[in-house]
């Protein structure tokens, strides 16, 4: 499954917007082409209590929101984790 990086407080209606600079050339980088359904992990960097990444990141859908005019990564925010709990499964 394809990563993409996200900023997670660029929360629209329906889910993540995929409108930020970095997402945008991200996914012009690794030429994902956004379609409804498409399954991605999605991510932003983040650190631990001692300055040490441990980023954040969540399996999520893609869809077209029509609220927020544009597309968006749609997910379940209880299943958001820091990579560390993710390897300890």
């Amino acid at each position: 499954m394809e990563k993409l990086w996200v900023d997670f407080q660029n929360a629209g209606h329906e889910g993540v917007r995929l409108i930020c600079t970095g997402a945008v050339k991200e996914l012009h980088d690794k030429a994902i082409k956004l379609h409804e359904g498409l399954q991605l992990i999605v991510w932003q960097d983040d650190e631990d209590s001692n300055g040490k990444a441990d980023n954040l990141m969540v399996e999520a859908v893609v869809k077209y929101s029509f609220k927020d005019k544009c597309w968006v990564a749609q997910f379940d925010e209880n299943k958001l984790m820091h990579e560390s709990q993710l390897n300890k499964k």
